[in-house]
């Protein structure tokens, strides 16, 4: 169909579709968006998995940004876009994207009548929604290029923590989950934008296992990297499976402004995000250590390790780790993907790694 501008992104990430009004000629080139995603902003898990993919919803307010050096309209050749209308399915969301105007003067992509093919470059979420995401567009080179850049936090308090069947869950803030996306298109025709994060998360579940079984009262919690960077600035070019990482830190904080009490058998989820890929020998984080902070003065502290070793979580995609028990015996399941997965889809079957029987006087698990 001509005049018809649609974006997709397929597998587990997201997908953007349009559609081009016949009203008047005027708007017969505009570029007008509906996202379907299995990210979001607000990073809402689903909890829902299908065809090997966790879904993570859209939500009201997530906003995309796209840059299209060959669009003459606008003059910045850029638009911000608000999603809303959702429907979920699967392990997909879907929105409808309407171009941001608050004032009345903003312009959406408009197709170049020149015929040239089209470079569409996107970065989510929006540097309206995170400040210290980054863009920059080199027009004078053919093709044009484009770097972008983020900064994954040393300190990722939830934005919220609610009560669920068995436990609770710690929500994370979905400004530090980034994606990235790019093609060539020709004039007027269908277009599809696979995004794809570029940040590593780790998804936990632990267990309240007091001996005494009194509940567990968490203000914060902690992991930390013996070598690897896990916290900081980075940038990358577009296309490019390297990133620059710079300002770094071997820590990242959870804290809770409401100290988080789990009762005895319950659990706690929270997601931790760390820097992705910054070079093709540098794909893994290993050697970390987490720490439950229960007061000012005390924790519970213990290597991420089992008995087959010390647990290692591949940069770029998203691993779980379930079954962690505190403080007495542990069992670690950790489902982890190999580099020949698609980032964020998961394992198609759970495995046990080991099983610590203790914790010894520094923190660590102690072999059972």
């Amino acid at each position: 169909m001509k005049n018809l501008f649609k974006i997709f992104a397929i597998s587990a990430i997201a997908v953007i579709a349009a559609a081009c009004s016949k009203n008047n000629e005027q708007d017969r080139n505009v570029i007008r968006l509906t996202a379907q995603s299995g990210l979001a902003t607000k990073v809402a898990y689903s909890g829902v998995k299908d065809s090997n993919r966790e879904r993570i919803d859209w939500e009201s307010g997530d906003m995309i940004w796209i840059w299209c050096p060959e669009c003459q309209v606008p003059a910045s050749h850029e638009a911000y876009y608000v999603l809303s209308d959702f429907s979920n399915s699967g392990y997909i969301s879907k929105a409808k994207a309407s171009l941001y105007n608050t004032d009345g003067t903003a312009k959406p992509l408009i197709w170049n009548e020149n015929g040239a093919d089209h470079h569409l470059y996107s970065i989510y979420p929006c540097p309206l929604q995170n400040s210290s995401v980054i863009f920059r567009l080199f027009m004078t080179t053919t093709p044009a290029t484009a770097m972008y850049g983020a900064t994954v936090p040393a300190s990722q308090a939830p934005v919220a923590v609610s009560s669920v069947t068995g436990g609770k869950v710690a929500q994370p803030d979905g400004k530090n989950l980034i994606m990235v996306a790019d093609g060539i298109f020709p004039y007027q025709t269908d277009v599809t934008l696979n995004f794809n994060p570029v940040v590593t998360a780790v998804e936990f579940t632990v267990k309240n296992g007091y001996a005494d079984q009194t509940d567990m009262v968490l203000s914060s919690i902690k992991l930390s990297a013996e070598t690897a960077a896990i916290s900081g600035k980075f940038t990358a070019y577009y296309g490019a499976s390297t990133a620059t990482f710079t300002e770094t830190g071997k820590v990242i904080e959870i804290p809770f402004t409401t100290p988080v009490r789990v009762a005895y058998g319950e659990t706690l989820d929270f997601t931790v995000f760390m820097l992705g890929v910054e070079s093709t020998t540098n794909t893994t984080i290993s050697d970390m250590t987490i720490e439950f902070v229960t007061n000012s003065t005390t924790s519970i502290k213990a290597k991420l390790a089992t008995s087959a070793g010390v647990m290692s979580f591949p940069r770029g995609k998203k691993s779980y780790v379930t079954g962690l028990i505190v403080p007495a015996a542990c069992v670690w399941t950790i489902s982890a993907e190999p580099t020949t997965v698609a980032a964020w889809d998961l394992e198609e079957m759970d495995f046990e790694l080991g099983r610590s029987a203790v914790i010894d006087e520094n923190g660590n698990p102690v072999q059972g």
